[in-house]
């Protein structure tokens, strides 16, 4: 029989073994599959004056808000402008990848504590040689 180990999520107590975190992790490789296109990095906001003298920004001193989307490449960080009809887009992609992220931590915690129970839950069963 399977070791039971209990994990304390919030006020509720699950039993799982190695049986179950399979399914959970088979489970959230199908999400995978709902993921649709995505994008990488970070989403700024950036407030600044364009330097037009008939601008508002300069005669009022009120900023023009404009948005970047920041990633790193090789320890870089670059900057990739937003155009305004596509500001809505690319947060929905940014969204995508942040959902993306999550589920791989997920599938790779399952997966690690599957191998760290292999050993144990054959020396019960008799199996390891």
């Amino acid at each position: 029989m399977n070791n039971i180990y209990i994990i304390h999520m919030n006020k509720y107590e699950l039993k799982i073994n190695t049986a179950w975190l399979k399914r959970k992790r088979d489970g959230l490789v199908k999400k995978l599959a709902g993921i649709g296109p995505f994008v990488d990095g970070s989403i700024a906001k950036v407030k600044r004056r364009c330097g037009n003298k008939n601008c508002k920004c300069y005669l009022k001193g009120e900023k023009h808000e404009s948005y970047y989307l920041m990633y790193k490449t090789a320890g870089v960080t670059k900057a990739v402008y937003i155009p305004v009809d596509m500001v809505d887009e690319v947060i929905a992609l940014n969204k995508e990848y942040k959902k993306l992220k999550r589920i791989i931590a997920e599938i790779t915690r399952a997966s690690k504590e599957i191998i760290r129970r292999h050993v144990s839950e054959k020396r019960q069963k008799g199996q390891r040689k």
